[in-house]
C-alpha cells in the first residue's frame, strides 16, 4: 500500500509543481501558499479514500484507482493550464494515468518514485524561486532603471485608457461585419481622432503594456519584461522626473505591479491567480465561493473587483487628479469585452460565429464605459490628453501557430485578429505625425511624451518601431509578415 500512496503523492506533486515553475511572474508567494494548502487538502482526502478502500478490496482495484487519481490530478493540476482542446488535455492526463498504472504493475520501488519526485519537483520549484529572486527588489524603485527616459516639460494631466481586446474599426468590419460600433461614434463625436487601422505591440495584455511602458530599449527576455512593473520604466521615470504622480487602476494586479513605484494603485493585493484559469483548476480553489472566501479572510477584499467597480473608482481618481496642483499620469485598463477562451478553436465555425454574436451584443456596453470615463475627464479636466487603445485583438484565430493562411483565415485576417486594435487620441490634433494610420502601439507612450514637449516629428527609428509588432518573439513589420508569414 505504501508504494501506491508514494506514487500518488509523487506524481501529483510533480504535476502541481510543473506549471508553477513556469509561472514565477504570475504567482506571488502568498498565492503559492494558498495553492500548497489546497494541494494538501486534495491529497489528504485522496490518500484517505485510497487507504480506506484498500482495507476492503483486492490489489488490482486499488492500483486502478491510484492510476485514476493520478490522471485526474495531472489534469487538474497541470494540463488545465495547457492551451489545447479538451480532448488533447484528457489524452495527456490519460497517458499519465496509464504510465502510473504500468509502473504499479511493474512493482516500481519507493526509492525510484522518491528520486523522480525530488528531481522533477525540485527543478520546477527551483525555476520558480529563481524567477522570483530575479524580480526581487535590488535597488530603489526609481533609481536609474530607465536610461532612455525623456525630459518632459509639461503639466497637462495624461490618461492612458485601454480596453481589453478592442479591435480597430477596420478589424471589426473585416472579421465581425460591424460597420458602425457605437463607441467609435461616441469617441469621434467627443473630439477624438480615431485611427481606422492601428496595431498592438504584442498579443497579450501584459506583454503589450510592458513594451509600451519601456520604450527605451527592446525587451528581449522574460527577466527584462518582468522588470518593467517591478523597478520602473522609461514612461514612469519620464513623468516622475517632471513632477507627475502616477496611478494605475485595473481589476487585479495582473501586471504584477510593484505598488511602491506608483502613487496610487487599485485594487489592493489579493488572490488573483484564477483570473485567467478554468474554475476546475486545483479542483476547488478557483471556484467563485472559495475565491471570495480567500480574498475576504486573507486579504480583506469583499468579492472580486468588477469592471463596474473599477470604472467607479477611476471616476473618483479622475476628480482627485483634476483637483491636484501637481499633474497626474493615469493608467487604467478596462477588462471588457474579452478575447476568446482557451478552449476556443479557429476551425470550429459554430463556436466562432457564436463568439462573433457575443461581441456584437457587447457593443453598447463598450460605448457606455467610454461615455462614463470620457465625460468625467472632459468635465473635470478639460485640458487633459487622453489616449485610448486596445491591448490586443480578440483571437478568433486561436489555435493557429503562425500567420500562415489556411482554409478559414488568411494572413491578413490573422494580423487584424491578433494585432488590429482601436487607437483614439484627444484632442484630435494632438500628435498626428507620431500616432498615425497603420502605426502600432510600440512607442505610443514615447510619442505622447515627445508631443507633450511639442516635438511631433518622429525619427527614422521611431517610424520603424511604429510600423513593427512582435511576431513569433521577434520585431517584424506588418509588411514582412504578409510577405513571409
Amino acid at each position: 500500500m505504501s508504494e501506491r500512496l508514494i506514487l500518488l503523492l509523487g506524481f501529483s506533486l510533480a504535476a502541481a509543481a510543473w506549471p508553477i515553475g513556469a509561472s514565477a511572474e504570475e504567482i506571488i508567494p502568498a498565492e503559492l501558499g494558498i495553492l500548497a494548502m489546497a494541494f494538501s487538502i486534495v491529497l489528504a482526502v485522496q490518500c484517505g479514500v485510497l487507504w480506506l478502500i484498500s482495507r476492503f478490496t483486492s490489489g488490482w482495484l486499488v492500483e486502478a484507482l491510484t492510476a485514476l487519481l493520478i490522471a485526474a490530478n495531472a489534469y487538474h493540476f497541470a494540463f488545465l493550464t495547457v492551451e489545447a482542446r479538451t480532448a488533447v488535455r484528457w489524452a495527456l492526463a490519460l497517458a499519465v494515468g496509464v504510465g502510473a498504472g504500468a509502473l504499479l504493475r511493474a512493482g516500481v520501488s519507493r526509492a525510484s518514485t522518491l528520486l523522480f519526485t525530488l528531481v522533477f519537483t525540485g527543478l520546477s520549484l527551483g525555476q520558480y524561486v529563481y524567477g522570483r529572486v530575479s524580480m526581487s527588489e535590488t535597488r530603489p524603485p526609481t533609481a536609474a532603471s530607465a536610461p532612455g527616459a525623456i525630459t518632459l516639460k509639461s503639466d497637462r494631466n495624461v490618461y492612458f485608457i485601454s480596453t481589453e481586446s478592442l479591435h480597430s474599426p477596420y478589424a471589426f468590419r473585416r472579421l465581425y461585419g460591424i460597420d458602425d460600433p457605437p463607441h467609435l461614434a461616441y469617441l469621434k463625436a467627443e473630439g477624438f481622432r480615431v485611427l481606422d487601422r492601428a496595431y498592438s505591440a504584442d498579443t497579450s495584455t501584459r506583454l503589450t503594456y510592458q513594451r509600451i511602458m519601456e520604450f527605451s530599449k527592446p525587451l528581449t527576455n522574460s527577466r527584462e519584461l518582468s522588470q518593467v512593473f517591478k523597478h520602473g520604466n522609461a514612461t514612469f521615470k519620464s513623468f516622475q522626473d517632471a513632477g507627475y504622480r502616477i496611478q494605475f487602476i485595473y481589476v487585479s494586479n495582473y501586471m504584477n505591479l510593484n505598488y511602491a513605484i506608483v502613487d496610487h494603485a487599485y485594487p489592493p493585493t489579493g488572490f488573483y491567480i484564477c483570473d485567467n484559469l478554468r474554475p476546475s483548476f486545483f479542483y476547488f480553489i478557483c471556484r467563485a465561493p472559495v475565491r471570495r472566501l480567500v480574498n475576504r479572510v486573507l486579504f480583506g477584499i469583499d468579492g472580486k473587483v468588477t469592471v463596474k467597480q473599477e470604472i467607479a473608482h477611476l471616476k473618483e481618481r479622475i476628480a482627485i487628479a483634476a483637483a491636484d496642483a501637481r499633474p497626474w499620469l493615469t493608467i487604467s485598463h478596462i477588462a471588457f469585452p474579452a478575447h476568446t477562451a482557451a478552449h476556443y478553436r479557429y476551425d470550429d465555425l459554430a463556436q466562432s460565429e457564436k463568439f462573433r454574436q457575443k461581441v456584437r451584443d457587447k457593443m453598447p456596453r463598450i460605448a457606455d464605459h467610454y461615455r462614463q470615463i470620457v465625460d468625467t475627464i472632459k468635465k473635470s479636466d478639460p485640458d487633459a490628453v487622453i489616449v485610448t487603445f486596445g491591448d490586443h485583438g480578440m483571437q478568433l484565430t486561436r489555435g493557429m501557430t503562425s500567420a500562415k493562411p489556411n482554409a478559414v483565415f488568411s494572413t491578413e485576417d490573422y494580423i487584424e485578429d491578433r494585432y488590429g486594435v482601436t487607437v483614439g487620441v484627444y484632442p484630435a490634433d494632438f500628435c498626428r505625425n507620431r500616432i498615425f494610420e497603420g502605426s502600432s502601439t510600440g512607442v505610443l507612450a514615447k510619442s505622447v511624451i515627445e508631443c507633450l514637449n511639442g516635438n511631433d516629428k518622429p525619427t527614422k527609428e521611431d517610424l520603424e518601431r511604429s510600423r513593427s509588432v512582435i511576431y513569433m518573439g521577434q520585431p517584424r513589420t506588418l509588411e514582412s509578415i504578409v510577405a513571409a508569414p
